[in-house]
């Protein structure tokens, strides 16, 4: 079975694999709106299908993803109530992610920059090629991670590392990743496909019922779920988008050259 919207994200299911494909290589997989919006009803497909044990969220062209593509954001700047749609369609991404049944396992490789790393902080299972690189670049364009990417990533690796992967917006390596807690494993780049295979052999062989029981436990724990966007929570990331940092950077970037912030 293989379903595809034709925004940039595809859904394949072989036997009890589900492979979300994040599919616009040429721009090292970045997400547009249409993307972000797409995402829940395919995993609501992958839910749907009972001989499913897992889902693998991964990026084509040897990228996981580059963030958000950047070019989108100018009718951002204009329009509040544009933000607020944008926002509300990458929280409820990320929450469908979140609350999927299965597991989710992210094979990360090359990029996974911005928007996509939050995307990643997401699901279950985290794992990277050797030469993969992270970063959370915000600050670059006057921009906002949601509440919910913030939470996720502080339980992931902690506030104070959190702070330090926002402030600076620097790329870290794989290795580092891992130590920071921010990946779970390392896979070595030129076995990936191999290494990945056996990994989510080594899961689908465990109990359906012991992998869906747990998840849902360690999520009414307060483990692995961030709190839901509200209108409220919202306001920050779209007021962000409405100040002179976000039209400085969003140009900056566009036009290829460091932003000058105030």
């Amino acid at each position: 079975m293989t379903a595809s919207d034709g925004d940039g994200v595809s859904l394949q299911v072989r036997g009890p694999v589900a492979t979300l494909v994040l599919d616009r290589p040429h721009k090292r997989n970045a997400m547009r709106l249409r993307t972000w919006r797409a995402l829940p009803a395919l995993i609501a497909a992958a839910e749907r299908e009972a001989a499913v044990g897992l889902v693998l969220v991964r990026g084509a062209g040897g990228h996981f993803g580059a963030g958000n593509d950047i070019a989108e954001f100018g009718a951002l700047r204009s329009d509040a109530a544009a933000a607020a749609a944008y926002g509300r369609a990458m929280a409820d991404a990320m929450h469908a992610v979140e609350a999927a049944s299965k597991p989710v396992v992210m094979a990360i490789e090359g990029v996974c920059y911005g928007a996509s790393l939050a995307l990643v902080l997401a699901g279950d299972l985290r794992l990277a090629t050797q030469d993969a690189s992270f970063a959370i670049t915000p600050a670059k364009l006057g921009a906002l991670y949601l509440r919910s990417d913030l939470h996720r990533l502080a339980a992931a690796v902690g506030p104070a590392r959190s702070k330090r992967l926002i402030y600076t917006a620097e790329a870290i390596g794989a290795s580092e990743a891992l130590d920071i807690g921010l990946v779970d494993e390392l896979l070595p780049s030129d076995r990936f496909e191999l290494e990945l295979s056996r990994r989510m052999g080594v899961i689908l062989e465990g109990s359906p019922f012991t992998l869906r029981q747990t998840k849902a436990m360690l999520r009414s724990l307060g483990h692995g779920r961030a709190p839901v966007e509200t209108e409220e929570s919202l306001a920050s990331f779209v007021e962000a988008t409405q100040g002179d940092d976000f039209k400085e950077g969003v140009e900056a970037f566009l036009n290829r050259r460091p932003p000058r912030f105030r």
